[in-house]
């Protein structure tokens, strides 16, 4: 029997989710809240604050100014209806409060009333103008960037060195870099730390899921792993919006959100290395002290042959049967990358990453704007609302037809709900909001989905690099996604087509993964292989009666 099989049954004994484990589950969901911030604060600390020029010469004595005075067409000039931010017509006297200009001419101003309460880096860095919005669209792509660096990067230490410390530097290490962030003196300090924040708060999530799989039998996975991670991420979302709305000034944000990161480093006291990676690296003494533990808190007994297996934990491996227990990280890829099986489940997980990221971001950018009110904060929050109900149909559905059909599933929905609605005739419009709501609720359940199925079907020691290297490709849509409304150029419906193309592709190569429902996570390579073989032979015996 494998270390997982021998640890699955002594979590059975003894309550695969008693007091021990709820204790560890209310922290695990503060770590998902938390690592919600960093890929979306952005969206306000580099928002773009309405601004027009301040004309002095009509009163203008602030960027407080009235921003729609009943003089301003005649001072500015205004294209679709607003404004222009930096230019306004030649003044005929530089004398206040005689608003006389020639509206033949412009000149270039310096000097800025501004739209809204709102202070980003964009006011505080005088990056105002249409020329500078690149520069708070590359604050977005600057962080998807360290994101795609920090996740197979910390998945490879985490595997090697422990999932828990490197847990706990990466919290830490986000929180204390955000800081150092927020008191930014100019642009370029802001991006570089921007980047090297998210080198490490890319892999909090990862980490945190893979450290709460690993607590768990199978029957709790769906439940646990990905309930609590959904809903916690999604709230940490929306408390983002919430913080965003009632401050709306950058530094304060920032401070509000990461300041209590801090207290992070408690968990050093608090949480336990994961058992299964003990295991997997020969450390019987250091699991059987943190399942004793557990055993103590629960207040359950083990059977006695569960009691001599770990008994002998201390002393010996014996007891568990790890066919590649001596093998480093390296033998293990090379095996991975000699088992054409793995590789090629490996690619369309990569595929896979790639559409759900692209098509969940890419629907998430324009959600906004069909929340039905012109705050963006309200916009935000409602949008963020819009994923928690996507994670109770998932939960049902892992639980009751397997990941695979239910990945499948998610991304068929979301793919046709995208491909149909450029479709829908225009006297039928009441028709294309609750589709694209549809597309965006069944991509945000392939989200799920897909860390689940991406966790399971790997072995212990390359389970965190390999969940981080996909989840890296996956960024690839991320960087992409803010690009798809430059294509409404060519056609308003365009992004939709392609979106939905691509997760109907996506939703037919998910079939050939394996269906990892109610197994055992695999220890080896072979055990990973085997997920597939078994299946397949179940369904051939099947046929043949």
């Amino acid at each position: 029997m494998s270390a997982s099989d021998d640890f699955d049954v002594m979590l059975n004994e003894i309550g695969d989710f008693g007091r021990y484990q709820v204790g560890q589950y209310v922290l695990y969901g503060l770590v998902f809240f938390y690592s919600a911030f960093s890929p979306i604060v952005y969206i306000f600390t580099a928002t773009l604050v309405p601004h027009r020029c301040l004309i002095k010469e009509c009163g203008d004595d602030s960027e407080t100014s009235p921003f729609s005075p009943s003089w301003l067409k005649d001072a500015v000039p205004f294209t679709s209806g607003e404004p222009e931010k930096c230019l306004q017509f030649l003044s005929l006297n530089n004398t206040p409060a005689l608003c006389d200009f020639d509206n033949s001419m412009t000149v270039k101003c310096s000097d800025w009333v501004l739209g809204g309460p709102e202070r980003s880096i964009q006011t505080e860095f005088d990056l105002m103008c249409s020329e500078n919005e690149w520069k708070m669209a590359l604050i977005g792509s600057i962080n998807s960037l360290g994101v795609l660096i920090s996740v197979p990067v910390v998945g490879y230490f985490s595997d090697r060195y422990g999932r828990k410390i490197w847990l706990i530097v990466t919290l830490v290490a986000s929180a204390i870099l955000t800081l150092v962030k927020s008191a930014a003196f100019n642009y370029i300090f802001f991006i570089v730390f921007e980047f090297l924040e998210a080198l490490f708060s890319g892999g909090i999530y990862g980490i945190a899921f893979v450290l709460a799989l690993e607590y768990v039998s199978p029957k709790r996975r769906v439940a646990l792993g990905d309930m609590i991670a959904a809903w916690s991420y999604t709230l940490g979302n929306i408390f983002v919006g919430v913080i965003a709305w009632a401050l709306k000034d950058w530094r304060q944000i920032l401070w509000v959100l990461n300041a209590p990161a801090l207290l992070f480093i408690i968990l050093i006291w608090l949480i336990p290395e994961s058992i299964r990676w003990l295991l997997s690296q020969g450390r019987y003494g250091d699991a059987k002290e943190i399942f004793t533990k557990t055993l103590k808190y629960n207040k359950k007994q083990i059977s006695k042959e569960s009691q001599e297996k770990l008994d002998l934990w201390e002393n010996t491996g014996s007891a568990i049967t790890t066919s590649d227990g001596d093998e480093s990280l390296w033998t293990s890829i090379k095996l991975v990358s000699k088992s054409r099986i793995l590789i090629i489940r490996l690619f369309i997980c990569f595929y896979c990453w790639i559409v759900i990221t692209f098509v969940y971001y890419g629907l998430t950018l324009n959600s906004v704007n069909l929340a039905g009110t012109d705050d963006m904060y309200l916009n935000y929050i409602v949008a963020s609302l819009a994923d928690m109900p996507s994670a109770l149909f998932t939960w049902v559905g892992m639980s009751k037809i397997g990941r695979r059909k239910t990945l499948c599933l998610t991304l068929l929905v979301s793919g046709l709900a995208c491909f149909v609605n450029p479709f829908v005739p225009d006297d039928a419009m009441e028709f294309r909001v609750p589709l694209y709501v549809l597309g965006k609720l069944a991509i945000a359940g392939a989200f799920g989905v897909i860390y689940m199925i991406n966790a399971e079907i790997f072995p212990t020691k390359l389970r965190t690099s390999l969940l981080g290297l996909c989840s890296m490709v996956g960024r690839i849509g991320n960087i992409l996604a803010p690009l798809t409304p430059l294509l409404t150029k060519y056609s308003k419906f365009l992004p939709l087509s392609i979106f939905g193309v691509m997760a109907l592709v996506a939703g037919g190569l998910a079939f050939l993964l394996p269906e990892t429902k109610g197994r055992a996570l695999p220890e080896t390579v072979q055990d990973a292989e085997n997920l597939g073989r078994e299946q397949k032979s179940k369904e051939s015996r099947s046929n043949s009666h």
